[in-house]
């Protein structure tokens, strides 16, 4: 049985009432979904105390990302690094200038500028401060700040919050439910920001994009369902065990995280090989982070799961950094 660490996400959530719920509603298959899903929407609004025009599902997290940058295309996107790729992915297709902030990139940009910031951010798990955010996003009004919150449930840090910034014009937030409850294959997220941003984000929308029993898998975590993660302090705990037990491999670099993921860096190894190692001998897959700007294979994440698992993980790694060349 593989032991799969290439997600971001627990693995682990209690789906057993949303299954439920669900098998007794097969039949929605036979209907057409809402066009605009406004009570799913309007649902998301009254968790964040915000009005549902400031609200916008989106197909994943992924899709929140295509649409600002289909709005937003040809600006200058600056994409501090390493972060999430499909930032960048984006905003190659509709044609943004891009900066990674690195020396050896744009020296001066255009005004219309549109910055994106994962918060907490993937793969490192760094955290900026919530006073520091809004401060960010308050003294530059003529830029747009996209501020990823998409692993929100996977730290205890304070985050910015829909309700605090909704006379912020120049923020959009990303969110989303497949992370935050452990459901990838629902492929739910959504934007919240002013609701005139929101009302031209609309138009980018594909017709008929949420299935109707998507829609009523949301409806019924937003109602009754509960993270994936139900006790973030006993969860964050047991991660930083296993940041620690990494720590004391020789060889092995493990950088700070305010999350319950965290980054990883070989000293005199691959993560090519390390990876053949694991899968070959233990049944345990991780994430390579060669493709990141600003990494290499060097590097690796891991997102702690259950103890067990946790454990054959530092056990695998150990017997590949011990083993004679």
């Amino acid at each position: 049985m593989t032991i799969d660490f290439t997600k971001d996400y627990y693995r682990h959530a209690d789906l057993t009432g949303l299954k439920a719920h669900l098998a007794e509603r097969l039949d929605l298959i036979e209907e057409y979904p809402d066009r605009q899903p406004a009570e799913l929407e309007a649902l998301i609004a009254q968790k964040h105390g915000i009005q549902p025009e400031g609200v916008l599902l989106t197909g994943g997290s992924i899709e929140a990302i295509h649409i600002i940058a289909a709005h937003y295309r040809r600006y200058a996107s600056i994409i501090p690094q390493p972060t999430r790729r499909e930032y960048a992915n984006a905003c190659r297709i509709y044609r943004h200038i891009i900066s990674y902030e690195n020396a050896d990139t744009l020296t001066s940009l255009p005004p219309n500028r549109v910055y994106w910031i994962c918060n907490p951010n993937s793969p490192s798990g760094n955290v900026l401060r919530k006073g520091f955010m809004d401060y960010l996003v308050r003294r530059s009004p003529r830029y747009t700040f996209v501020v990823d919150q998409s692993y929100e449930a996977y730290t205890k840090e304070y985050l910015l919050e829909p309700c605090e910034m909704k006379d912020v014009v120049n923020l959009l937030i990303i969110h989303s439910i497949d992370k935050t409850y452990g459901v990838p294959g629902l492929r739910l997220g959504y934007i919240t920001g002013h609701p005139s941003v929101i009302s031209l984000l609309r138009e980018q929308l594909r017709p008929w994009p949420f299935s109707s029993l998507s829609l009523e898998a949301g409806k019924y975590l937003l109602e009754q369902g509960q993270p994936a993660v139900t006790d973030i302090d006993a969860f964050l705990v047991e991660s930083e065990r296993l940041r620690g037990l990494l720590r004391d491999i020789k060889g092995l670099r493990v950088y700070e995280t305010k999350t319950s993921y965290m980054l990883c860096e070989l000293l005199d190894h691959t993560t090519t090989q390390l990876a053949d190692f694991l899968e070959q001998d233990y049944g345990i897959r991780i994430f390579s982070c060669a493709s990141y700007t600003g990494l290499s294979d060097h590097f690796f994440r891991v997102a702690s799961q259950q103890p067990d698992e946790n454990d054959a993980l530092v056990a695998g790694i150990t017997a590949f950094l011990e083993k004679p060349e």
